[in-house]
């Protein structure tokens, strides 16, 4: 099932397709991230995916955390978890609006359904998240994770 994904993605987006190439399309760039998870790579993702608003969040994350601590977010946000075993990929435009775009990708890890949203912003002529959030409860919102707000996870109880 996973190799199937993937050969589908291959034939519909091109196998080997050039980071700079998928980020010229906001949905082949969620592609292309999930490409690296389905293709048993010890080290998945794509360097440059986030905004310099959504990477200035990080960096100074992690640079607030103390050494040898995880800091707020403990797992990988594109599979919503810390280890993986996706099926069922499917990924999809949700909007497109001028420099904004809205992509949803909604999976199975390990067999149990994830829903991720990913704004992302045109940045120099390249796509970029802009925000990641999951759209199942638990559900969690990655800036104001990294910002510190309570409604980074809107279902806790406050």
């Amino acid at each position: 099932m996973l190799r199937r994904f993937a050969l589908i993605v291959a034939f519909a987006f091109g196998a080997g397709s050039a980071h700079a190439q998928a980020a010229a399309d906001p949905v082949e760039l969620i592609v292309a991230i999930y490409e690296t998870y389905l293709a048993d790579n010890d080290s998945p993702g794509l360097p440059d995916v986030y905004s310099r608003r959504l990477r200035g969040l990080l960096d100074a994350e992690q640079k607030n955390t103390p050494a040898g601590e995880v800091g707020k977010v403990d797992w990988d946000v594109f599979i919503d978890g810390n280890d993986w075993v996706l099926s069922d990929v499917g990924i999809a435009r949700v909007m497109q609006s001028g420099k904004h775009a809205q992509v949803r990708a909604r999976f199975k890890n390990h067999n149990s359904p994830r829903e991720i949203l990913f704004d992302l912003v045109e940045e120099g002529g390249l796509w970029r998240i802009d925000e990641v959030q999951s759209l199942r409860k638990p559900r969690w919102i990655l800036s104001k994770i990294l910002l510190g707000d309570p409604a980074g996870f809107p279902d806790e109880k406050k």
